[in-house]
C-alpha cells in the first residue's frame, strides 16, 4: 500500500513536471524587429517590427528586403531573422553600401523574452559555417560589388561587429577590425572571408545572470563605397535549472519510466 503511495504521487510529480516542460514552450508568434542605420554621407533609415510567420520545425521566421528607393540612397540589405523559444536569434544578412562613400552601419535584431532567472547560460557565433560552390566556409564575406577592385569592412571607435545583449547589457561582443580593417584588393569583384568565430562553446555555456526584457544581435560596422557584405549571426540563452527544480523534474521522468516498466 506504501509502495502505491508512494507511486502514484511520483507519477503524479512527473506528470507535473512533464506539463511544466510543455507549457514553458507554449508561446505565442513573437514580434520580431530589425532596425538598420546608415550614417556618413547621408543619413538613412529601415526598421520592422511584426508577428514572426510559423514554421514547422516551430521557429519563427521573419524576412525581408530593403529597397533603396524607399528607405533612402545609402543601402540596400537582403535579411533573414530566424527565433525560437530556448530563446536564440539566428540573423543573416548582405548588405550593400550603394553610395559614393563609405558609410558606417549599425543593424540590429530584437526579439522580446520572458524573465529568465535567477542565472542562464549564453552562447553564439558569427560568420556563416555553409559552405560555397568551392567547398569553402562562406563565413563573413566582404566583396567589391563596383568592380573598382578594392573593397574594406571595419569597426567602429572598439565597437565589436557583432554584439550580444540582454536588455540592453552586452553580454558578448566579436570582432574588432580597427585600425586597417578586413581588405581584399587585386581585380574587379575581387572577395575574401573571416572565419566563423564563437564564444559559450559548447553554445550555451558562458555563464550570465538572470534575463528579462528582450535579447538582441547588433551589428557595427563601415564599408566602403559601392561594395558588399554578408554574414550570419546567432546567439542563444538558456535557464540554468534550479536544484529543487532538477531533482523533482528528475523524480517525475523516473517515475513515468518506472510507471511504463510495471505497466
Amino acid at each position: 500500500m506504501i509502495q502505491m503511495s508512494w507511486r502514484a504521487t511520483l507519477t503524479r510529480l512527473g506528470v507535473a513536471a512533464t506539463v511544466m516542460v510543455v507549457a514553458a514552450h507554449a508561446t505565442a508568434a513573437p514580434v520580431i524587429g530589425i532596425q538598420i542605420e546608415s550614417l556618413g554621407g547621408g543619413y538613412a533609415g529601415y526598421s520592422a517590427s511584426q508577428e514572426g510567420t510559423a514554421n514547422p520545425d516551430g521557429s519563427f521566421e521573419l524576412k525581408g528586403f530593403v529597397d533603396s528607393t524607399t528607405y533612402g540612397t545609402s543601402f540596400n540589405c537582403d535579411w533573414s531573422i530566424n527565433v525560437n523559444e530556448d530563446p536564440q536569434i539566428t540573423s543573416t544578412f548582405t548588405l550593400t553600401n550603394i553610395s559614393g562613400v563609405t558609410q558606417t552601419f549599425i543593424m540590429t535584431v530584437t526579439l522580446p523574452i520572458a524573465a529568465i532567472g535567477p542565472s542562464t547560460v549564453q552562447g553564439g557565433y558569427f560568420g556563416n559555417p555553409a559552405l560555397d560552390t568551392y567547398g569553402d566556409p562562406i563565413g563573413t564575406r566582404y566583396t567589391d560589388a563596383n568592380g573598382n577592385s578594392d573593397v574594406t569592412l571595419n569597426t567602429i571607435a572598439g565597437t565589436p561587429f557583432y554584439q550580444a545583449l540582454v536588455n540592453g547589457i552586452l553580454s558578448k561582443g566579436l570582432g574588432d577590425f580597427a585600425p586597417d580593417g578586413l581588405n581584399a584588393n587585386g581585380g574587379p569583384g575581387i572577395y575574401a572571408s573571416l572565419s566563423q568565430q564563437t564564444w559559450g562553446t559548447p553554445i550555451p555555456s558562458a555563464p550570465f545572470g538572470p534575463a528579462s526584457g528582450n535579447m538582441q544581435i547588433r551589428w557595427t560596422f563601415s564599408l566602403t563605397a559601392g561594395d558588399s557584405v554578408s554574414t550570419k549571426g546567432f546567439f542563444q540563452v538558456e535557464p540554468v535549472p534550479e536544484p529543487a527544480s532538477a531533482v523533482l523534474l528528475g523524480l517525475g521522468l523516473a517515475a513515468l519510466a518506472a510507471a511504463r516498466r510495471r505497466a
